[in-house]
């Protein structure tokens, strides 16, 4: 896939983040469906594209989710470790890994906001943060892995046997 497919799909998964997901909330939690579809997007495709992804998902994020401006892009960074942390070693299209970095990132990203709003002494428990927040998103955001990693692994096959990737 091309940046002309990735570009808008992920200003539509922020819009859609922010305005139509808390309306469908699971016991007040929603998943993060960008943060999702980056981690895919780099497990399939790689850092060439996902990296340029990033950035402009946590200016899109920002923009959008009304926490202080360049949190969310903070907040996406970690996504950058994990095309260190994933090495040249391991193949890419490895769901199990991709379920791992799913994780890992939603910690680091619930994890940076909520060092933000400490900063901004707006925070509350830690603990109960963990508790409440990270673990349960988490287990959202890989529910949520699912689908899109298999639908944008079919895509990005598609895309490729037919010679435009």
């Amino acid at each position: 896939m091309s940046y002309y497919i990735g570009l808008p799909l992920l200003l539509l998964f922020a819009l859609i983040e922010a305005s139509v997901l808390p309306m469908f909330r699971v016991a007040g939690l929603q998943p993060n469906i960008v943060l999702v579809l980056l981690v895919a997007w780099l497990m399939l495709r790689g850092p060439g594209e996902a990296f340029v992804f990033i950035a402009v998902a946590g200016v899109c994020i920002g923009l959008v989710d009304g926490a202080p401006l360049g949190t969310a892009l903070l907040a996406l960074s970690p996504l950058f470790l994990v095309q260190e942390a994933r090495g040249t070693q391991l193949s890419e299209q490895s769901f199990v890994l991709a379920v791992v970095f799913t994780v890992l990132t939603t910690f680091a990203f619930h994890l940076i906001y909520l060092a933000v709003f400490t900063l901004q002494g707006q925070a509350g428990d830690w603990p109960a943060a963990v508790l409440r927040v990270f673990i349960p998103t988490a287990f959202l955001n890989v529910i949520v892995l699912l689908p899109t990693y298999f639908f944008l692994s079919a895509a990005s096959q598609d895309l490729r046997r037919a010679g435009y990737v």
